[in-house]
This record gives C-alpha cells, sequence and structure tokens, in this order.
C-alpha cells in the first residue's frame, strides 16, 4: 500500500508538471500560441522594441554610471545563489537641494517576480531617461540635482535569469504556470533544470516576505512552499528582501518619502493606507499624478489600514509612513489588448511590439511622481527691469530650514512706466515638449498664473491685476531650469506714488507642472517629516499639504503680519485634485480584491 501511495503521488506530479512551448500561431499538441512572436531576450545595451537579456542590462547599468559620476553603482546584497544584487543612486551627491535645504530620497525597485519583464524594462528606462537628460536644464537635471533616487532594476536575479533561460518554456499550465518562463518566486532550493519536477513548485514570494503583514493573511499568503504565493520561514528571510531594504539605507532612510515597486500587470496603482490621514491623502494625490501622466489609463487601488499581504510596499508605507505603491504595468487583463489570443497568463508577456511605448510611458509617469515628492514649489525670487536694465531684484537665501529675503537691487517704481517683471520658482513649473511650454494632463495649463501688485498708499488698501496671459514661461533666460521662470510686462496705475506707499507686496497664484500649489511662506523652508509635509503653509499661513498662495514678496515692509491671525490653526490635508476623506474611505473597502486575483 505504501508503495501504491507513492507511485500515485509521483504520477501526480508527473501528471501536473506537463512542459509547453509558448508559439506565435502553432498549435499542436503541447504548444500554446499567443498570438504574436514570442519575445525573446536580446543582447543590446541600447534600447530595442523588446526585451534585452539580463546580461544585457547589467552592463547598460554600468555603462551609464561609467559616464557620468550622476549614477553610483552599489552592491546591496546577493540572491539565494549568490549573484550579486545592485542598485544605482542617481543625484549630484551633496545632499543639497539648488534652492536650499536637504534633498529628499526615493526608492523604486524591479524585477522582484521573474516572469514580469516589464518591470526592469520599465526601470531601466527611468535610469536611461534621466542620464540622456542630465543637462538639459528641465525636469531630468533638476530631479538629479534635488533628490537622491535609487534604484533596483532586477532583484531577483536568479529568478529572472531562470525565466530568460526558457524564454518559451512553461510548466503545469493546467493549474498555474510555475517553472520557465512563467517562474514567479526566488530560486531558493530549486535547480535550473526545467526537467527537475520535483522541486518547479518551490522557491519563496519575496512580495510575501515583509513586515508588518507577514503570514497574516491567509488569502493573500501561504505557509505551503508550493504555494505561488509562499511567504517564507519568516519575515525578511530571503537574501533577496534583505538587499531591498539595505537599499533603503543607500538612499537615505531619514530623508526617504516615496517608494514604488514595478510589476506586471493589471495597470493598476495599489497602495496600503497606514491610518494617517495627511499621509493617506497624500497617497492619494500622487498617484492621481502619476496616473495622469497617462491619461488615466492606470487605476488606482487602495487597501485597508491594519491589514496586508506582506508585500513590500506594506514594508515601506508603514515603516518610513511614505507614499509608497505596487505598480502593476499593463496589459489591463491580457494580451487580447494587443491582438493576442488570450492565453492563461499572457498578460506576463507583452508582445515586443509594446515595450518601448510601455517604457515610456512608465517614465513619464515615474518622473512625474519623482517630481512631486521632490519639494513644493516655492518662489525663490523676483527681478524688475526697465529698458532691459535691472533695477529691482530680491530673493530668498537659504539656511538651513529657513530662508531670509535679501533686497539685491532697488530703485523706485513709478507709474505709467513700462517695466518687465521675472518671477522665479524652486523648480521647472511646467512640462515642455518638442521645445514648446504644455500642459500636464489636467493638473496644469500652458499659463495657469495669476499676479497681482497690492499695496498700501494713503492708508488705503489697493490690488492691480498683471495680465498675466501677456507673459510666459522661460525656455532661455531662466534661472536654473526651463521654465522655473515667468517673464511679464507691466504698469503700475497713473495714481501709483512710491513715496506715498508703506506697503508694496506681489502676490503670485500658480501651481507647479503637476498641480501642486505654492508654498506660501518662502521664509520656512518646506521638508517631508513624518508622514506629511512639514513648513508647507497655506496662504493663511497654516499647516499645510496643498499650499496657498504667496504673497510674500515685499518690495515696501511696514512689518505687518505676512499672515492673518487665525485660532487655532488648522492642518490641511492634500486636496489639490478634490479629494476627501469620504473618498479614501470609499476606494479603502476595496481591499487587496484584484491582489487576490493576479498574485502581484
Amino acid at each position: 500500500m505504501k508503495y501504491l501511495v507513492m507511485l500515485l503521488i509521483l504520477f501526480s506530479n508527473q501528471a501536473r508538471n506537463e512542459t509547453f512551448t509558448y508559439t506565435e500561431i502553432n498549435s499542436d499538441n503541447g504548444n500554446i500560441p499567443l498570438g504574436y512572436p514570442v519575445p525573446i531576450p536580446v543582447d543590446s545595451l541600447t534600447p530595442v522594441d523588446g526585451f534585452r537579456s539580463y546580461q544585457s542590462l547589467d552592463l547598460r547599468h554600468q555603462q551609464l554610471a561609467a559616464q557620468t559620476s550622476l549614477i553610483e553603482r552599489i552592491l546591496i546584497g546577493e540572491t539565494f545563489n549568490g549573484r550579486s544584487i545592485w542598485a544605482y543612486k542617481l543625484s549630484d551627491n551633496d545632499e543639497i537641494k539648488v534652492s536650499g535645504g536637504l534633498e529628499g530620497s526615493a526608492l523604486i525597485n524591479g524585477g522582484i517576480h521573474a516572469r514580469e519583464w516589464q518591470s526592469p524594462e520599465a526601470v531601466t528606462g527611468y535610469m536611461e531617461a534621466l542620464f540622456s537628460g542630465q543637462a538639459n536644464q528641465h525636469i531630468e537635471q533638476y530631479l538629479l540635482e534635488n533628490l537622491t533616487l535609487v534604484l533596483i532594476p532586477v532583484l531577483n536575479i536568479d529568478g529572472f535569469l531562470q525565466t530568460q533561460r526558457f524564454f518559451n518554456k512553461v510548466t503545469d499550465l493546467a493549474s498555474y504556470p510555475r517553472e520557465g518562463r512563467m517562474r514567479r518566486k526566488n530560486m531558493h532550493a530549486v535547480d535550473e533544470d526545467i526537467q527537475t519536477l520535483a522541486d518547479n513548485f518551490h522557491g519563496i514570494d519575496l512580495n510575501r516576505n515583509n513586515n508588518p503583514y507577514w503570514a497574516t493573511n491567509a488569502n493573500g499568503s501561504s505557509p505551503d512552499n508550493s504555494s505561488l504565493i509562499y511567504h517564507g520561514s519568516s519575515a525578511a528571510s530571503e537574501s533577496e528582501t534583505k538587499a531591498l531594504q539595505q537599499a533603503a539605507v543607500v538612499a537615505g532612510e531619514d530623508r526617504l518619502r516615496f517608494y514604488t515597486d514595478t510589476h506586471s500587470f493589471s495597470q493598476i496603482y495599489f497602495t496600503p493606507m497606514t491610518g494617517d490621514e495627511r499621509r493617506d491623502n497624500i497617497t492619494f494625490e500622487l498617484a492621481n499624478i502619476m496616473r495622469a501622466a497617462n491619461s488615466y489609463k492606470y487605476q488606482y487601488g487602495p487597501s485597508a489600514a491594519g491589514s496586508g499581504i506582506g508585500s513590500t510596499d506594506e514594508y515601506f508605507a508603514n515603516t518610513y509612513q511614505i507614499p509608497s505603491y505596487t505598480l502593476e504595468i499593463e496589459p489591463l487583463n491580457s494580451a487580447t489588448e494587443y491582438g493576442g489570443f488570450g492565453v492563461s497568463h499572457d498578460g506576463f508577456i507583452l508582445p515586443n511590439s509594446e515595450v518601448n511605448r510601455m517604457r515610456a510611458e512608465t517614465t513619464t509617469a515615474a518622473l512625474a511622481g519623482l517630481y512631486a515628492m521632490s519639494e513644493p514649489p516655492v518662489i525663490t525670487g523676483i527681478t524688475i527691469l526697465h529698458l532691459n536694465e535691472v533695477i529691482w531684484q530680491q530673493e530668498w537665501q537659504s539656511a538651513d530650514n529657513s530662508a531670509e529675503l535679501i533686497t539685491v537691487l532697488e530703485q523706485a517704481l513709478l507709474a505709467d512706466t513700462p517695466y518687465q517683471l521675472q518671477v522665479s520658482f524652486n523648480k521647472p513649473m511646467r512640462q515642455v515638449a518638442d521645445s514648446d511650454v504644455v500642459a500636464f494632463s489636467n493638473l496644469s495649463q500652458v499659463q495657469g498664473i495669476n499676479l497681482y501688485w497690492q499695496y498700501l498708499q494713503n492708508n488705503e488698501e489697493k490690488e492691480v491685476s498683471i495680465t498675466s496671459n501677456q507673459g510666459e514661461w522661460l525656455l532661455e533666460g531662466f534661472r536654473y531650469y526651463k521654465t522655473d521662470s515667468y517673464l511679464i510686462d507691466f504698469q503700475l496705475p497713473s495714481d501709483f506714488d512710491w513715496q506715498s506707499i508703506t506697503r508694496l507686496n506681489l502676490k503670485v497664484e500658480t501651481t507647479d507642472m503637476v498641480g501642486q500649489k505654492l508654498d506660501a511662506n518662502p521664509r520656512t523652508v518646506a521638508d517631508w517629516q513624518n508622514g506629511h509635509w512639514h513648513q508647507y503653509e497655506n496662504a493663511l499661513g497654516n499647516v499645510s499639504d496643498s499650499g496657498g498662495v504667496d504673497q510674500s514678496m515685499r518690495l515696501i515692509d511696514d512689518n505687518s503680519a505676512l499672515f492673518p491671525v487665525v485660532e487655532p490653526p488648522k492642518v490641511e490635508s492634500s486636496s489639490s485634485g478634490g479629494t476627501s476623506s469620504i473618498m479614501i474611505f470609499i476606494l479603502c473597502v476595496i481591499p487587496l480584491l484584484s491582489r487576490k486575483g493576479l498574485f502581484n
């Protein structure tokens, strides 16, 4: 009887571990036709219309790091099989923003699940875009000089190599594909021979191997080592998980403010709520910004606070109280969206013809998110010109966590006299495409700025609008970056009399490229602390995560209060996209539905 049971088990294992071959159209026995050419890893350093081999990706990363001091290759650990895991630190290394104050940091992980080839290509695309734009005087250069970014292109190297080793082979399609091209887990206790059937189900799901919710969700993770979502023997039991946590140390844990784990597929930003209302609202708003980058083709999927599956986004959200996401790259449902036959799990096999576009779209979204979290927008100074001669110049000079308004040059302004006003900001304020200033989705307008002179003359408050639609965001003559300055002609009215004015200031209403309002008090330098923005004031001077209108540029100062006194000060949550706590609650009542389907 004992031997009969053993034979039945052996037979069962053999039956459920049948090997299949992916083909384009051949549907003979044992073949699985995709309906498009089977992606084959390509040996190429530069991007191709398809997927590069791991060896080529690794050499590409080394090549980029060797060609600029802005990219540093850092060893963060080893895989189960002893392969080096590399992170890349993209930064100018001084840790100080151009406008003053400490830089924040961000971490983006790729390739945690072996079969998700979209992920390493996407993260490599971010590195390639930043390298190419390192001196373009716009978003890419700005990020390199004002943020410390750490990228891990491939975390699960052992598993990724296994999928590329068997790029058209898969086992056990009858239930869930496990080995060959469809390996998901790492290679813990697994050899590299697809025909060794006994270990095909083994390995650890690295996206279930994390605190604080390790082994707490019976539906979302499993103690069974043959399960696709086996969580391992303990939290952070795997060397790859430890390497990811080490990458946070490289980024600077005390400065960390953004994390994304890059996956495929289902075209959504999953994110855990932590119960910190301000942090949760900012996380929603930031997802909205990244979704706007591609016309909202990606969805948003928050999960309720206090629950989880042991994923990396949960670890970073709860450990550091930062916006933290699992980005599931396209397709939404399957490769039928690209003309495929709808084969089981074919969403993991993106056609070659879609890769370049995917890489470009995910790069645009990632850079938008990093741009938003680098720092809130703030005025850094103004310059007034008459007949091309500078007659007035003021700027905020930062030191540590505060700034002082310094008047560099001053001359009295006259009524009915043509002047030009240049207002400068701490960051590029508008998107640029083909040398034109353009709107960023529905979050910013090409102009999108209102300017007013406010003054107290003979004890009478006056406000004069400057016709903003006649100005321009500068692509030349800017301060540090394209569109970080706005130039406009103006004249003061006939009754304007410099000698009788006791207070004169500029009022500025605008947003940055992604719709974030101004820090209304440049004197206190905004920073990220404990899950929210610190010293990011609105027009009333209250602590805020959404900013407001700036009235701080005083040419004539009567030492009156910059803000009206409001008691008690009220903390505002982010609201630039019209989000309310009710909306966050509604979204959170759909916990983990998609996660149960595709095992992200």
